[in-house]
């Protein structure tokens, strides 16, 4: 679009002095004055009769870019031989076609309407100087205010009544597709409401409405089942299905569940496999050395290529799976991994480890232990008989009652001396 085009005092689009009377009495309610409209039909017919029997392609390619049907290089391919200028057969332009240049033409009128979205909304009533073919809807009421005596109409009338009498009744038979073809509107209202989570539908009541559906009981059978880290073993495919259908249930997914749940088992138990395998994978590249894609030393290095260049004159051979015997002696000497190998992983930021919390939260506890049963301590006075030090335990009931003390409880100087001297005993004995 050229600004310059815009500036044009033949092609300034005048202010509507006609508001529409439903934004009228709800601006003077709300103490507001009302922004007068652009008005849109000095420019629209101008441009419609420059274009001319164009003016069809050009609506189709326009409401096309705006839904999204065509891009802006599809857009461009089609208007720029619409748009371009008119010339004759010497080179020169056509002015008598339109006073303006439809280039012009098309710039003003795409402001114009931009201009009216960012103002007060339109009538409700389309405009009576919009033709028939131009509305949005087909059916009019008004005849004449809908441009039923327009030009183009008549021309597809006498079109119409031209053809054969079989071909008009074969024309009014034929219904309309019911999925249209580059809808991109109705694809984009079709996934949206895909996306959106719906109520289960209520059971037709039979009897008299004696029976009815409770999904609660169908939900609270997730909670029933027990989980993989509990079991320590890896689901199978009905454990899933049965982990699943409660899932549906307490999602509002109780109508067409019951169809598509093996196949959702299915799935499930695959990408889980799959997202163990690459999970183990990387962190065996994190805790391992003189592997594939992990860290590796010089000597392995060293002999790995030796055997590669071994390997191509035909002296080593190499294994069903392709490894070289360097390779498969150091699968051999290797450890299994162990929780030492997962805290490294995790210190190292895998990404696995840092997209799941809970798996990094157990690895990272892992190197404490674990207590079962805590007595309590008490620091200082206990707030009934007496006073209890540090390191003794609260009153038991069932403590046993025993005379010897198994831990150290010095505290003066002689036990320290009487200590000090047994470590002397040691380190001279040595």
């Amino acid at each position: 679009m050229n600004p310059a085009d815009l500036t044009l005092p033949t092609l300034s689009p005048t202010l509507a002095n006609k508001a529409a009377p439903s934004p009228l009495t709800l601006a003077l309610k709300n103490g507001k004055s009302p922004v007068p409209r652009v008005d849109l039909e000095p420019v629209y017919t101008q441009l419609k009769a420059a274009l001319g029997d164009q003016w069809t392609d050009y609506k189709a390619v326009v409401n096309g870019f705006v839904l999204g049907q065509l891009n802006h290089a599809e857009l461009s391919w089609v208007l720029q031989p619409l748009l371009a200028p008119v010339t004759t057969g010497n080179n020169s332009i056509d002015v008598t076609k339109s006073t303006s240049s439809t280039l012009q033409l098309h710039n003003t009128l795409i402001a114009a309407i931009f201009a009216n979205t960012l103002r007060d909304p339109p009538p409700v009533e389309v405009a009576p100087w919009v033709v028939a073919t131009d509305k949005p809807s087909l059916s009019s009421k008004n005849a004449a205010a809908s441009g039923a005596n327009d030009k183009a109409e008549e021309r597809l009338k006498r079109e119409t009544m031209a053809l054969h009498a079989r071909d008009r009744r074969r024309i009014k038979t034929t219904k309309e597709s019911a999925n249209p073809v580059n809808d991109g509107f109705r694809e984009m209202q079709e996934y949206k409401l895909d996306l959106s989570v719906k109520p289960p539908d209520p059971a037709p009541t039979m009897g008299g409405g004696l029976t009815k559906t409770n999904w609660d009981l169908e939900i609270r059978r997730r909670y029933a089942q027990q989980l993989a880290a509990e079991t320590l073993e890896f689901p199978t495919q009905s454990e899933m299905q049965a982990k699943i259908e409660p899932i549906c249930y307490e999602e509002g997914l109780a109508g067409g569940a019951q169809g598509s749940l093996p196949a959702c088992a299915e799935l499930v138990e695959q990408a889980m496999e799959v997202f163990l395998k690459e999970m183990l994978g990387h962190l065996c590249q994190h805790s391992r050395s003189n592997a594939e894609g992990s860290i590796q030393t010089s000597k392995f290095r060293r002999q790995f290529r030796k055997e590669e260049n071994d390997a191509e004159r035909g002296l080593i051979q190499r294994n069903a799976a392709g490894l070289l015997p360097v390779e498969l002696e150091v699968r051999a000497k290797r450890e299994p991994v162990t929780m030492d190998d997962l805290n490294l992983a995790l210190q190292l930021s895998d990404p696995y480890l840092r997209h799941d919390p809970f798996l990094s939260e157990n690895v990272a506890l892992s190197r404490y232990a674990d207590h079962n049963t805590v007595l309590p301590k008490v620091n200082g006075v206990s707030g009934m008989n007496g006073s209890l030090t540090k390191d003794e335990d609260a009153a038991d009931d069932d403590a046993m009652a025993v005379d010897e003390v198994e831990y150290w409880k010095g505290s003066t100087h002689n036990d320290r001396d009487e200590l000090m001297s047994v470590l002397d005993g040691c380190l001279a004995a040595g």
